[in-house]
Protein backbone atom coordinates (compact mmCIF):
# COMPACT_ATOMS: atom_id res chain seq x y z
CA UNK A 1 0.00 0.00 0.00
CA UNK A 2 1.38 3.38 -0.99
CA UNK A 3 1.22 6.42 1.28
CA UNK A 4 1.56 9.92 -0.10
CA UNK A 5 2.37 11.75 3.06
CA UNK A 6 1.52 15.31 2.24
CA UNK A 7 -0.26 15.38 -1.09
CA UNK A 8 2.62 16.69 -3.15
CA UNK A 9 3.57 19.56 -0.84
CA UNK A 10 7.21 19.59 0.24
CA UNK A 11 7.42 20.23 3.98
CA UNK A 12 10.51 21.43 5.83
CA UNK A 13 10.76 18.43 8.16
CA UNK A 14 8.92 15.16 8.64
CA UNK A 15 9.09 12.59 11.43
CA UNK A 16 8.05 8.99 10.97
CA UNK A 17 8.01 6.53 13.87
CA UNK A 18 8.24 2.83 13.03
CA UNK A 19 7.73 0.27 15.77
CA UNK A 20 7.26 -3.46 15.63
CA UNK A 21 7.21 -6.74 17.53
CA UNK A 22 5.00 -5.54 20.37
CA UNK A 23 4.00 -9.13 21.08
CA UNK A 24 1.24 -8.57 23.58
CA UNK A 25 3.40 -6.44 25.90
CA UNK A 26 1.13 -3.54 26.88
CA UNK A 27 3.49 -1.81 29.38
CA UNK A 28 6.19 -1.60 26.69
CA UNK A 29 3.70 -0.23 24.15
CA UNK A 30 2.44 2.35 26.64
CA UNK A 31 6.03 3.45 27.29
CA UNK A 32 6.54 4.06 23.57
CA UNK A 33 3.24 5.93 23.30
CA UNK A 34 4.39 8.23 26.11
CA UNK A 35 7.79 8.72 24.50
CA UNK A 36 6.19 9.65 21.17
CA UNK A 37 4.02 12.35 22.75
CA UNK A 38 6.54 15.22 22.82
CA UNK A 39 8.14 14.05 19.56
CA UNK A 40 4.83 14.51 17.72
CA UNK A 41 5.66 12.35 14.68
CA UNK A 42 3.73 13.05 11.50
CA UNK A 43 3.17 9.34 10.97
CA UNK A 44 3.40 6.19 13.08
CA UNK A 45 3.54 2.76 11.48
CA UNK A 46 3.43 -0.50 13.44
CA UNK A 47 5.63 -2.99 11.62
CA UNK A 48 3.84 -6.22 12.47
CA UNK A 49 3.61 -8.74 15.32
CA UNK A 50 1.23 -6.84 17.54
CA UNK A 51 0.04 -10.10 19.07
CA UNK A 52 1.26 -13.32 20.67
CA UNK A 53 4.13 -14.26 22.99
CA UNK A 54 3.06 -11.75 25.67
CA UNK A 55 -0.19 -12.00 27.68
CA UNK A 56 -1.93 -8.82 26.47
CA UNK A 57 -2.51 -9.26 22.76
CA UNK A 58 -6.07 -7.96 22.79
CA UNK A 59 -5.13 -4.90 24.85
CA UNK A 60 -2.31 -4.08 22.41
CA UNK A 61 -4.59 -4.39 19.38
CA UNK A 62 -7.11 -2.10 21.04
CA UNK A 63 -4.44 0.43 22.01
CA UNK A 64 -3.13 0.66 18.44
CA UNK A 65 -6.64 0.99 17.07
CA UNK A 66 -7.31 3.79 19.58
CA UNK A 67 -4.18 5.62 18.42
CA UNK A 68 -5.31 5.37 14.80
CA UNK A 69 -1.87 4.18 13.72
CA UNK A 70 -1.20 2.34 10.50
CA UNK A 71 -0.01 -1.26 10.89
CA UNK A 72 1.56 -3.99 8.77
CA UNK A 73 0.75 -7.71 8.85
CA UNK A 74 3.35 -9.86 10.65
CA UNK A 75 3.99 -13.57 10.96
CA UNK A 76 2.40 -13.72 14.43
CA UNK A 77 -0.78 -12.20 13.09
CA UNK A 78 -0.65 -15.03 10.57
CA UNK A 79 -0.20 -17.66 13.31
CA UNK A 80 -3.25 -16.42 15.22
CA UNK A 81 -5.37 -16.17 12.09
CA UNK A 82 -4.35 -19.70 11.10
CA UNK A 83 -6.30 -20.98 14.09
CA UNK A 84 -9.24 -18.69 13.42
CA UNK A 85 -9.39 -19.76 9.76
CA UNK A 86 -8.90 -23.47 10.37
CA UNK A 87 -5.59 -23.71 8.51
CA UNK A 88 -3.31 -24.39 11.47
CA UNK A 89 -1.29 -27.61 11.11
CA UNK A 90 -2.33 -30.56 13.25
CA UNK A 91 0.77 -30.30 15.47
CA UNK A 92 -0.20 -26.76 16.49
CA UNK A 93 -3.01 -28.19 18.62
CA UNK A 94 -0.53 -29.47 21.20
CA UNK A 95 0.01 -27.83 24.61
CA UNK A 96 3.10 -26.14 23.20
CA UNK A 97 0.93 -23.88 21.04
CA UNK A 98 -1.79 -23.29 23.63
CA UNK A 99 -0.97 -19.58 24.27
CA UNK A 100 -1.36 -18.86 20.54
CA UNK A 101 -4.69 -20.65 20.45
CA UNK A 102 -5.82 -18.62 23.44
CA UNK A 103 -5.04 -15.39 21.61
CA UNK A 104 -7.20 -16.59 18.73
CA UNK A 105 -9.99 -17.34 21.21
CA UNK A 106 -9.69 -14.02 23.08
CA UNK A 107 -9.81 -11.66 20.10
CA UNK A 108 -13.25 -10.56 18.97
CA UNK A 109 -14.52 -11.10 15.44
CA UNK A 110 -13.94 -7.40 14.70
CA UNK A 111 -10.38 -7.58 16.02
CA UNK A 112 -9.69 -10.67 13.91
CA UNK A 113 -11.07 -8.82 10.88
CA UNK A 114 -8.74 -5.92 11.69
CA UNK A 115 -5.71 -8.23 11.69
CA UNK A 116 -6.86 -9.96 8.54
CA UNK A 117 -7.14 -6.65 6.68
CA UNK A 118 -3.63 -5.44 7.53
CA UNK A 119 -1.51 -4.86 4.42
CA UNK A 120 1.75 -6.76 3.88
CA UNK A 121 3.69 -3.53 3.40
CA UNK A 122 3.49 0.24 3.20
CA UNK A 123 5.45 2.46 0.83
CA UNK A 124 5.95 6.03 2.03
CA UNK A 125 6.45 8.54 -0.76
CA UNK A 126 7.29 12.04 0.45
CA UNK A 127 8.20 14.65 -2.19
CA UNK A 128 11.93 15.40 -2.23
CA UNK A 129 12.86 12.35 -0.09
CA UNK A 130 13.84 8.74 -0.80
CA UNK A 131 10.85 6.40 -0.82
CA UNK A 132 10.60 3.95 2.08
CA UNK A 133 9.13 0.45 2.06
CA UNK A 134 7.98 -0.80 5.48
CA UNK A 135 7.59 -4.58 5.68
CA UNK A 136 7.60 -6.95 8.64
CA UNK A 137 10.34 -9.36 7.52
CA UNK A 138 11.86 -8.45 4.18
CA UNK A 139 10.28 -7.80 0.79
CA UNK A 140 10.64 -11.55 0.18
CA UNK A 141 8.73 -13.00 3.14
CA UNK A 142 7.16 -12.27 6.53
CA UNK A 143 9.76 -14.33 8.39
CA UNK A 144 12.81 -13.30 6.35
CA UNK A 145 14.44 -10.78 8.69
CA UNK A 146 17.11 -8.19 7.97
CA UNK A 147 20.07 -8.30 10.34
CA UNK A 148 23.76 -7.93 11.10
CA UNK A 149 24.57 -11.55 10.18
CA UNK A 150 23.86 -10.91 6.48
CA UNK A 151 26.63 -10.19 4.00
CA UNK A 152 26.21 -7.19 1.72
CA UNK A 153 25.36 -9.57 -1.10
CA UNK A 154 22.70 -11.33 0.99
CA UNK A 155 21.26 -8.02 2.06
CA UNK A 156 21.05 -6.74 -1.50
CA UNK A 157 19.31 -9.94 -2.54
CA UNK A 158 16.75 -9.47 0.23
CA UNK A 159 15.89 -5.83 -0.52
CA UNK A 160 16.89 -5.44 -4.15
CA UNK A 161 13.65 -6.93 -5.44
CA UNK A 162 11.73 -3.70 -4.74
CA UNK A 163 12.34 -0.24 -6.25
CA UNK A 164 12.38 1.78 -3.02
CA UNK A 165 15.92 2.74 -1.92
CA UNK A 166 15.06 2.49 1.80
CA UNK A 167 13.62 -0.69 3.35
CA UNK A 168 12.60 -0.94 7.00
CA UNK A 169 11.90 -4.33 8.53
CA UNK A 170 11.25 -5.80 11.96
CA UNK A 171 10.92 -9.52 12.89
CA UNK A 172 14.47 -10.08 14.19
CA UNK A 173 13.89 -8.07 17.40
CA UNK A 174 17.25 -6.33 16.89
CA UNK A 175 17.93 -2.80 15.58
CA UNK A 176 19.92 -2.78 12.36
CA UNK A 177 21.31 -0.10 10.06
CA UNK A 178 23.40 -0.74 6.95
CA UNK A 179 23.90 1.10 3.69
CA UNK A 180 24.86 -0.78 0.55
CA UNK A 181 24.77 1.84 -2.19
CA UNK A 182 22.33 2.81 -3.50
CA UNK A 183 20.18 1.12 -0.84
CA UNK A 184 19.66 1.46 2.88
CA UNK A 185 18.34 -1.34 5.09
CA UNK A 186 17.01 -0.68 8.60
CA UNK A 187 15.42 -2.77 11.31
CA UNK A 188 13.29 -0.95 13.86
CA UNK A 189 14.02 -3.39 16.70
CA UNK A 190 11.33 -4.64 19.07
CA UNK A 191 9.00 -2.82 21.42
CA UNK A 192 7.86 -5.81 23.42
CA UNK A 193 10.59 -8.45 23.20
CA UNK A 194 14.05 -7.14 22.25
CA UNK A 195 16.78 -9.69 21.59
CA UNK A 196 19.81 -7.40 21.69
CA UNK A 197 20.38 -7.55 25.44
CA UNK A 198 18.67 -4.22 26.12
CA UNK A 199 15.27 -4.67 27.82
CA UNK A 200 14.03 -1.18 26.90
CA UNK A 201 11.09 -0.84 24.51
CA UNK A 202 12.85 -0.08 21.22
CA UNK A 203 11.69 1.62 18.04
CA UNK A 204 12.92 3.71 15.11
CA UNK A 205 12.35 7.40 14.46
CA UNK A 206 13.13 8.72 10.98
CA UNK A 207 13.50 12.47 10.50
CA UNK A 208 13.83 14.24 7.16
CA UNK A 209 16.70 16.65 6.78
CA UNK A 210 18.35 18.10 3.66
CA UNK A 211 16.48 15.79 1.26
CA UNK A 212 17.47 12.67 3.24
CA UNK A 213 16.30 10.57 6.17
CA UNK A 214 18.13 10.42 9.49
CA UNK A 215 17.66 7.40 11.77
CA UNK A 216 17.31 7.59 15.54
CA UNK A 217 17.07 4.22 17.31
CA UNK A 218 15.25 4.89 20.56
CA UNK A 219 14.98 2.76 23.70
CA UNK A 220 12.44 3.53 26.41
CA UNK A 221 12.94 1.96 29.86
CA UNK A 222 9.75 0.71 31.50
CA UNK A 223 8.58 -1.28 34.50
CA UNK A 224 8.14 -4.92 33.48
CA UNK A 225 6.47 -5.98 36.74
CA UNK A 226 2.90 -5.28 35.48
CA UNK A 227 3.60 -7.51 32.49
CA UNK A 228 4.61 -10.39 34.75
CA UNK A 229 1.44 -9.86 36.81
CA UNK A 230 -0.62 -10.00 33.61
CA UNK A 231 1.07 -13.28 32.68
CA UNK A 232 0.23 -14.78 36.06
CA UNK A 233 -3.39 -13.61 35.85
CA UNK A 234 -3.77 -15.04 32.35
CA UNK A 235 -2.96 -18.52 33.64
CA UNK A 236 -0.26 -19.11 31.03
CA UNK A 237 2.69 -19.73 33.32
CA UNK A 238 1.90 -23.41 33.85
CA UNK A 239 2.95 -23.89 30.22
CA UNK A 240 6.64 -24.04 29.38
CA UNK A 241 6.32 -21.96 26.21
CA UNK A 242 5.04 -19.04 28.30
CA UNK A 243 7.96 -19.52 30.70
CA UNK A 244 10.34 -19.27 27.74
CA UNK A 245 8.67 -16.10 26.46
CA UNK A 246 8.86 -14.50 29.90
CA UNK A 247 12.52 -15.46 30.21
CA UNK A 248 13.16 -13.74 26.88
CA UNK A 249 11.61 -10.55 28.27
CA UNK A 250 13.65 -10.83 31.48
CA UNK A 251 16.95 -11.25 29.62
CA UNK A 252 16.22 -9.39 26.34
CA UNK A 253 17.56 -12.51 24.63
CA UNK A 254 16.14 -15.04 22.18
CA UNK A 255 15.87 -18.39 23.98
CA UNK A 256 13.18 -20.36 22.19
CA UNK A 257 15.34 -22.19 19.65
CA UNK A 258 18.17 -22.67 22.13
CA UNK A 259 15.76 -24.22 24.63
CA UNK A 260 14.44 -26.66 22.04
CA UNK A 261 17.99 -27.65 21.07
CA UNK A 262 18.89 -28.01 24.75
CA UNK A 263 15.99 -30.44 25.27
CA UNK A 264 16.72 -32.40 22.13
CA UNK A 265 20.39 -32.82 23.03
CA UNK A 266 19.46 -34.23 26.48
CA UNK A 267 16.31 -36.14 25.51
CA UNK A 268 14.25 -33.86 27.77
CA UNK A 269 10.51 -33.28 27.48
CA UNK A 270 10.17 -29.74 26.14
CA UNK A 271 6.75 -29.38 27.84
CA UNK A 272 8.05 -30.23 31.32
CA UNK A 273 8.69 -27.33 33.69
CA UNK A 274 11.65 -29.26 35.11
CA UNK A 275 13.28 -29.19 31.65
CA UNK A 276 12.97 -25.44 31.48
CA UNK A 277 14.40 -25.06 34.99
CA UNK A 278 17.46 -27.01 33.83
CA UNK A 279 17.77 -24.64 30.89
CA UNK A 280 17.49 -21.58 33.13
CA UNK A 281 20.26 -22.88 35.37
CA UNK A 282 22.48 -23.58 32.37
CA UNK A 283 21.90 -20.20 30.74
CA UNK A 284 21.73 -17.73 33.61
CA UNK A 285 25.22 -16.32 33.00
CA UNK A 286 25.06 -16.12 29.20
CA UNK A 287 25.81 -12.63 27.90
CA UNK A 288 22.48 -10.81 27.33
CA UNK A 289 21.58 -10.84 23.66
CA UNK A 290 23.40 -14.13 23.02
CA UNK A 291 21.53 -17.42 23.23
CA UNK A 292 22.90 -20.52 24.92
CA UNK A 293 24.67 -22.46 22.17
CA UNK A 294 27.63 -24.17 23.85
CA UNK A 295 28.81 -27.77 23.34
CA UNK A 296 27.47 -30.14 25.98
CA UNK A 297 30.87 -30.57 27.62
CA UNK A 298 31.06 -26.81 28.21
CA UNK A 299 27.64 -26.52 29.84
CA UNK A 300 27.65 -25.60 33.54
CA UNK A 301 26.22 -28.38 35.71
CA UNK A 302 24.41 -26.44 38.41
CA UNK A 303 25.34 -22.76 38.59
CA UNK A 304 23.61 -20.45 41.04
CA UNK A 305 20.39 -18.79 40.04
CA UNK A 306 20.64 -15.14 38.90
Amino acid sequence: MDLFACGGTIRKMMRVAILGDIHGNLPALEAVIADLGPLAPDLVIVDGDIVNRGPQSRECVQAIQAQGWLAVYGNHEDYVLAFDEGRAPYEWYSDWWLPVRRVAEELSADEMAYLRALPRYYVLREPGLPAIRIVHGSPRALNDGLGFWMTDEELCAAIGCVPEPVVVGAHTHRPFDRRVAPRWALNCGAVGAPYNGDPAAQYLLLTSRDAAWEADFRGVPYDRAPLYVAWDRAGYMEHVIAQVFRYEIETATYHLESYLEFCQARSLDRDALSSFEQYRRASWNVTPGRSLRLPLEQQPDSPAQP
